[in-house]
């Protein structure tokens, strides 16, 4: 499972945008083999900071991602919670509301440029995390197409690849940009890959039903 539109224009769409939901699947071949799809709608709200994937298939379940945890929710128990510290800051729902796809949020982290090239058409920078970091966090790549984020490449202290994402098909709502579909690539240490691909339709900004953007754990 899971896992700048230049100056004025960033700035009116920073102002504009703080909502978005889409009906998603992903589909996701594991080291052994076997492929497994899943589909829903997924809704998230820049403010309260919470992702919230509505599962329908194949059965019906809660994905919430709310600070460092998500949980699991099926009817009304909690089946599991898991620790993922900076999951919401760096999803592709958060960075596309704040304006910060191109450069993947890094230019507001613990990363900075180290240095950028132009190939052809693509623009490739690559970014270091702190000194302090050094020994726990490795470089990330991206790499911009037409002024929009295409890939991400990120490695491990040792300058070995752990994974990969490719974006593509952007649909556009006024100045509002969102990748439709995104390929995850991740490698374990014994060489095995995962290979995921999320597609996003009928994206919607700004809608105003609350019931499902302030969905909350039940008490059981």
């Amino acid at each position: 499972m899971l896992i700048a539109v230049w100056p004025v224009l960033a700035n009116a769409q920073k102002e504009a945008y703080y909502r978005v939901r889409a009906d998603f699947s992903i589909k996701e071949k594991s080291t052994d083999g076997k492929s497994s799809l899943t589909m829903g709608e997924v809704y998230f709200d820049r403010m309260t900071k919470k992702i919230i994937y509505k599962v329908r298939f194949p059965e019906k379940e809660i994905w919430l991602f709310q600070d460092t945890l998500m949980c699991t929710v099926q009817g009304e128990k909690v089946m599991k919670r898991s620790l993922l510290p900076g999951f919401i800051d760096f999803s592709i729902f958060n960075l596309s509301l704040n304006n910060n796809l191109k450069d993947y949020g890094l230019k507001k982290s613990i990363y900075s440029v180290k240095s950028v090239v132009k190939e052809d058409n693509m623009v490739i920078s690559t970014w270091v995390p702190k000194k302090e970091f050094e020994k726990v966090l490795g470089e990330v790549k991206i790499s911009v197409v037409d002024n929009r984020l295409y890939g991400v490449v990120f490695y491990n202290p040792m300058k070995v690849i752990i994974g990969k994402q490719i974006f593509t098909n952007y649909t556009t709502i006024h100045s509002f940009e969102f990748p439709s579909e995104i390929l995850n690539f991740s490698y374990l240490e014994n060489g095995q890959e995962i290979h995921q691909v999320a597609t996003y339709k009928n994206i919607k900004v700004n809608n105003w039903d609350e019931d499902l953007y302030n969905y909350t754990l039940p008490r059981k």
